[in-house]
């Protein structure tokens, strides 16, 4: 294959691995019925989208507009992801070095070719992919059914975490174009997809069930609480929190890459940067960020491209 060029699965494992991080995150604080809910209307419209846009190259307008939202995105990622390890770590105040610390990794990755990121990602995700097992598995034996089962957030910030969730997939749509044709391409990667919005519901049943959702509600970083009690120790809170950075550093990398090729995605990278260090992404609800990806969704369904389909 052209070392320029992208295998379906690798574009497939990127979304997987770095939905996870926003799947993670949002747990606690959705229904993982609702999230279950959200999955056939997100699969349908991913299957449109994949049919509609083809491999053809976006329209200039679009991609401006992939790159805005992917930086507001980035800045959200960052920030959450700083704030997580800070408090695992038991520290307090400001978090402008850790977004500093977090954004050279990105800056490195955004400097390279495409190709080398995504198979850089397809290697990573059998670890990510364990881990999360893991943590499903052992979880499973102890929950409390009952918890698991009371309601957790309202609908409409449940379906809100669905959308978000399943549009880290919409972020590939951008380089599509660059990804080699394959025989079932499009059906394989609707069931990576499909993988991570389970895997998300999953993660919601999970941290309702051994925390309940009271308590849930009341954390920050909810689902990383409960992985601690698995292991009967905050270590094991930790080593979670941390493991969890490559599903983070993978989706703010992915949403790098719709900035374009050469420099370009390091320069998302800054900008996402500079967002998060003046906390202006700070106020934005899931709510507000599911919406920003449905109008995305729509522009691009209404003007798929130009070139070859």
């Amino acid at each position: 294959m052209n070392s320029d060029k992208l295998s379906p699965r690798q574009v497939s494992a990127a979304v997987l691995v770095g939905g996870l991080s926003a799947g993670a995150a949002l747990a606690g604080g959705a229904d993982w019925r609702w999230l279950l809910a959200c999955l056939p209307f997100g699969l349908a419209v991913g299957w449109l989208l994949l049919r509609r846009v083809g491999r053809r190259k976006p329209r200039p307008f679009l991609r401006v507009l992939y790159a805005g939202w992917a930086a507001v995105l980035m800045s959200v990622t960052l920030l959450r992801t700083a704030e997580r390890l800070q408090a695992a770590a038991g520290g307090r105040g400001d978090v402008g070095w850790l977004l500093v610390l977090l954004a050279l990794p990105l800056l490195w990755m955004g400097w390279g070719k495409a190709a080398a990121f995504f198979r850089a990602v397809e290697i990573l995700w059998l670890a990510v992919g364990v881990a999360a097992a893991a943590v499903l598995l052992l979880g499973a034996p102890r929950m409390n059914w009952a918890w698991a089962l009371e309601h957790s957030g309202g609908w409409r910030e449940s379906l809100a975490a669905g959308t978000l969730v399943l549009s880290t997939g919409l972020f590939a749509i951008p380089y599509l174009y660059k990804v080699e044709a394959e025989p079932g391409g499009v059906h394989r990667g609707l069931v990576w997809l499909g993988a991570l919005g389970a895997l998300s519901a999953a993660f919601a049943a999970l941290t309702a069930g051994l925390l309940s959702p009271a308590v849930a509600a009341a954390l920050d970083g909810p689902f990383f609480a409960a992985a601690g009690l698995l292991g009967d120790s905050a270590r094991l809170e930790g080593l979670v929190s941390a493991l969890w950075l490559l599903p983070d550093l993978t989706l703010a990398g992915l949403l790098s890459r719709t900035w374009g090729e050469k420099r370009w995605p390091a320069l998302g990278v800054l900008a996402a940067l500079g967002l998060a260090l003046t906390g202006a992404t700070a106020a934005l609800g899931v709510e507000a960020l599911a919406l920003g990806c449905l109008v995305l969704a729509a522009l691009t369904l209404a003007a798929p491209g130009t070139g070859q389909k």
